[in-house]
């Protein structure tokens, strides 16, 4: 009897363990500085950051998830990131242009009122320097207005 309760406990640890190491990672929600959107922005997680300023690693790449509701129609989301170092924008051809293609929920032509998610993604390039620098991220409607815009502080190490 006493080896078969070892076993039962031995078994439901190896379980708990296995279980454990297969969940999803989970992602923190962080706060969204918003910087002129006409989306209602809901939630923002970035990997691996839960807090201000989100640490990214050269050679890699830096990826999380924006939940926000339309309140204008569009027909196409273009991406643009510009970063801000000592208050200069500098432009970045850091994310896919077309937004649309990045969606996880919802699609584009966007409706007014329509939920959408959209997974974001930068490659971080070993020539990068290191150093602190805040991200600018826009998705233009097609009027050229701010469908979404976030500011993302980040340090590259």
């Amino acid at each position: 009897r006493v080896q078969m309760a070892a076993m039962r406990i031995l078994y439901i640890s190896f379980s708990l363990v296995t279980l454990a190491l297969c969940a999803p990672q989970v992602k923190d929600e962080i706060e969204i500085q918003d910087c002129g959107s006409q989306a209602e922005l809901l939630s923002l997680t970035f990997d691996g950051c839960s807090q201000y300023p989100c640490i990214v690693h050269q050679g890699e790449t830096a990826r999380g998830q924006l939940t926000m509701r339309a309140k204008t129609a569009t027909t196409s989301l273009t991406c643009k990131i510009v970063g801000i170092i000592l208050g200069l924008e500098l432009p970045f051809n850091g994310c896919p242009v077309n937004a649309c293609d990045h969606l996880s929920t919802g699609d584009c032509e966007v409706e007014e009122e329509e939920m959408l998610v959209y997974d974001m993604e930068i490659e971080v390039l070993d020539a990068y320097p290191k150093l602190e620098v805040v991200a600018k991220w826009m998705l233009k409607a097609d009027n050229g207005d701010n469908f979404m815009c976030i500011t993302v502080p980040m340090k590259i190490e």
